[in-house]
Parts: structure tokens; sequence; C-alpha cells
């Protein structure tokens, strides 16, 4: 049997399984999606003291937290139009092909989302893995309001196009590190209850903290 036949059965394996769509508008109403969100506001409310687990006013922002971040996250995808899952995505990216869709536009844009209302119980900040390596990638982080990095729950909103992914503290190695030189930068950008519009992006070239309007 000629070897060209396997070879092209891989290639087509391979090709589909790094397809990757943005969630569709549909997902946003689905059960799954409702399920998904329940869940993740169990898991915020858990990062919080006992006694604040049960106040209303914690489960509230839990829940808007879990909502905004699986909403967002589908709306950022579908903003961005990925074509496949992860780096090859970021050879488009980076080729000019697509406008944006790298790890940390994902990142700057559900910082953006998560940064509408002020938060009294958690905090919002953000993370880098494998900083310097050629590997890096970025992400962004909830924690109990006077925790940081290590207790916090990471919100992957890139890797699988839109379907949000959440590691906890026990899933991840030692090789994940606050971004502290971006955080300022982006606090500043993305004020707390700030009303930009969904497409506000921060441009590198800006050095004023100020975010702009890419419509």
């Amino acid at each position: 049997m000629s070897i060209r036949l396997p070879i092209a059965a891989f290639a087509c394996v391979w090709f589909l399984s790094s397809c990757c769509q943005a969630p569709p508008i549909s997902y946003d109403s689905s059960s799954y999606l409702q399920s998904r969100i329940h869940e993740l506001q169990n898991d915020f409310i858990n990062l919080l003291p006992p006694e604040q687990q049960k106040l209303p006013a914690a489960r509230e922002e839990a829940a808007w937290l879990a909502d905004t971040a699986y909403r967002a996250s589908a709306r950022i995808a579908r903003d961005n139009s990925p074509l496949f899952i992860g780096w090859i995505n970021n050879i488009l990216v980076n080729s000019h092909v697509l406008n944006r869709g790298l790890c940390y536009h994902y990142q700057q844009d559900l910082y953006r989302e998560l940064r509408r209302r002020p938060l009294h119980y958690f905090f919002l900040g953000l993370t880098i893995r494998d900083r310097g390596t050629g590997r890096s990638h970025s992400c962004v982080y909830v924690s109990e309001k006077n925790k940081r990095l290590k207790d916090a729950l990471v919100l992957d909103p890139w890797k699988h196009c839109g379907h949000l992914i959440v590691i906890p503290p026990e899933d991840r190695e030692n090789n994940w590190e606050e971004s502290s030189e971006w955080q300022s930068f982006i606090e500043e950008a993305f004020p707390e209850g700030h009303t930009y519009p969904f497409r506000s992006y921060i441009r590198e070239s800006i050095n004023t903290g100020n975010a702009e309007d890419d419509d």
C-alpha cells in the first residue's frame, strides 16, 4: 500500500482537529452554558472565607463574574474569528491574515469586560505562564479580595477559541506568575466601573493608559 494514503489521512485528521470556531450565538442561551456558569459561580464562592460565602452580595458578585466570564469569552472569540487552535492561529495573526487573536488580546479583552463593575469580594489580576521561553501564555485570574495568584482561578478564553477554560491551583505548575508590570497599566486603562465600548483595545504604542475604541 502506498505510504501516501496514511500520510494524507493523518494530514486530514490533524487539519480537522486543529480547526476551531468561536461559540455560536445559540451557545449563549444553551443549558450547557448555564450549567457551566453555575459551576463557576460556586467555584468563585469557594474562594471566599466561610463568613462571606453565604452573603447575598458576595454570591451575586460571584454570579456576575461567572456569567460575564463565560459570555464575554464567547463574544471575544466571535469578534476575533479564530480559524485554528493555539499557535496555528497565532501564525495567521502574526502574518496579518487575521487582525487579532493572540492570547494577550483575549486576556486584555476579558479583563476589560470583567472590570465593568467594582468588585468588593474578589480581585481581578493578570498572569503569565512560561515567561520568556517563547511559549509564554497570558490569562486573567480571579482570587479572593485579599489574596492573589497562588489561590486563584485562572481564566483562559483563548486556548479553546472562546470556550472558557478554568484552571484551579491544583492543576497549575509553578511556571505561572503575576504579570505585575502590566497590571497597573491595564488597571488604569480599564478602571472599575468603566463604560468603554466592547471593541476598546489597548494599542501597544499607547503609553498613557487610555483605552481606545477601534470601531
